[in-house]
């Protein structure tokens, strides 16, 4: 993923009492050398308030360069070592996970755990740019231009509201992205990839991206990041512009897009290559140069891309179908546009039931007194509101809800029950149950494959569960719900 040329950057700036000369191996694009420094320091016995930010750190670099076969378990080392409060835990938690889960390309899960650090308020801001830099990473890879873009500009508020020391780093980092995410655009929305439909689909609401309004867009964007002084980053903003000549007829850019590959397989970017390789195929597409793009994807169906399954497939078989197309064999062409097709409506069905709950969050963070909270007294209608902002998270407990308003549980128990006649456990349960049922008569996309997913995003993980509680309150199934 075009990701991995931030996410090292990205990690080591949310650290504090980095290794000397450590974050100028990252700024340099010195992955192995800065990987080989952690270790050293690491097995130095080094026991400071740094180690689990430290033993997450070589885990990304790890992660990053494919070599990682025990992740998990380093990840799991980096949280036991945290001796903070448990919200940080639960961040940390969060993270690992979502990260993981991105370059798994599992989107739907590292979106979620994403978002969840970011409702974290406590944390350091630091923490907090890393997870928005997560959504907008994310965001994009699910296709959703414009939400992307809208989610770094958010991003790129708050840091320059901040005084924190790795600000201007961010600013660059910001910069580089805003610049890759419009040449992007402007790549895809080019009239001979009109076809490229998962990627169209998220462009229906983006900011304009046709024409002179997408070619003014990454002109600016580029000016800007001409700006930015990182190696590391001017690697990537270099190849950006020679992508941009090649897309637009400049066959003499393909002398530094080929520098590009191999300055990454050199850095052990092995998975970032092979996207990167993937689109300059597209530019060659986009150029109507069928030879130049066969020759670019003929190390692509010697890896494992011509294997794969699931999202990690859909660039490669929309590549393969247009050369096909490109070379007069339309039958398979056809074959491969088919299975893109399948995979892209599997995605975009997916990835909708992900991010509603996301696009959503204004509404749902700040709800209107509804009858049942009008019946509370006035301390306890901040419960409430603190409990339905909350109901999307499976470990919402009554002793978290009581302590936000300053009451004791036995105090909470005593008034929803006086004057809701339910206990805030009860409360809870009904409450998730009428939002899943909402769900499921208003989601067309909802299926009974995916009810679970649906219960998922309201705090409900076991189907045991789900089907007893939702039986006992509408006397049916999810599954006859579904049949209305």
């Amino acid at each position: 993923m075009f990701t991995a040329a931030y996410f090292p950057l990205a990690s080591a700036l949310t650290v504090r009492g980095l290794p000397d000369g450590f974050l100028d191996k990252l700024c340099e694009g010195n992955f192995s050398a800065a990987r080989t420094q952690a270790s050293r320091w690491l097995e130095g016995g080094h026991r400071g308030e740094e180690l689990p930010w430290l033993l997450q750190l070589r885990a990304d670099l790890e992660m990053v360069s494919g070599i990682g076969d025990e992740l998990e378990e380093q990840y799991r080392r980096a949280q036991k070592a945290i001796r903070s409060p448990r919200y940080a835990i639960r961040a940390a938690s969060c993270r690992n996970a979502g990260w993981q889960a991105f370059f798994r390309h599992r989107l739907t899960t590292s979106f979620s755990c994403f978002t969840r650090v970011m409702d974290e308020k406590e944390i350091h801001p630091l923490l907090q740019f890393e997870a928005r830099f997560g959504i907008v990473c994310t965001l994009h890879q699910l296709g959703r231009s414009g939400d992307a873009s809208d989610a770094l500009d958010e991003l790129a508020q708050l840091v320059d509201a901040s005084n924190e020391s790795g600000a201007t780093h961010w600013r660059d980092l910001i910069a580089t992205l805003r610049f890759d995410l419009a040449v992007q655009r402007e790549l895809l929305a080019c009239a001979p990839l009109v076809d490229h439909v998962y990627w169209r689909s998220g462009m229906v609401d983006a900011r304009p991206s046709t024409g002179a309004a997408a070619g003014d867009s990454a002109d600016i964007c580029e000016a800007q990041a001409m700006r930015v002084a990182t190696p590391l980053l001017r690697q990537r903003i270099g190849y950006l512009r020679d992508l941009r000549e090649l897309a637009a007829g400049s066959r003499a850019a393909m002398e530094g897009v080929i520098a590009h590959l191999n300055w990454a397989q050199r850095a052990g970017l092995t998975e970032y290559a092979c996207t990167t390789r993937l689109e300059v195929v597209l530019a060659a597409l986009a150029l109507e140069a069928p030879q130049l793009a066969e020759m670019l994807m003929e190390p692509l169906h010697r890896v494992d891309y011509a294997g794969a399954i699931g999202r990690r497939q859909l660039e490669y078989l929309y590549c393969v179908s247009k050369l096909r197309q490109a070379q007069g064999r339309a039958l398979e062409s056809m074959q491969y546009y088919s299975r893109y097709a399948l995979i892209t409506t599997q995605c975009l069905r997916d990835d909708a039931l992900a991010i509603a709950p996301f696009a959503n969050r204004a509404t749902r963070t700040a709800p209107q007194l509804d009858d049942v909270g009008a019946r509370l007294p006035a301390k306890y209608r901040r419960a409430y509101r603190y409990l339905q902002e909350n109901l999307d998270r499976h470990d919402l407990s009554v002793r978290e809800v009581a302590a936000e308003v300053g009451v004791t549980e036995r105090a909470l128990q005593s008034a929803f029950k006086n004057f809701l006649g339910l206990s805030p456990t009860e409360l809870i349960r009904r409450q998730r149950m009428e939002r899943i049922r909402a769900e499921l008569l208003n989601d067309p996309a909802v299926s009974d494959r995916n009810v679970l997913n649906a219960a998922n995003k309201w705090g409900v993980h076991n189907r045991s569960t789900l089907v007893s509680g939702y039986r006992r309150q509408f006397q049916e199934a999810p599954s006859e719900t579904l049949e209305r």
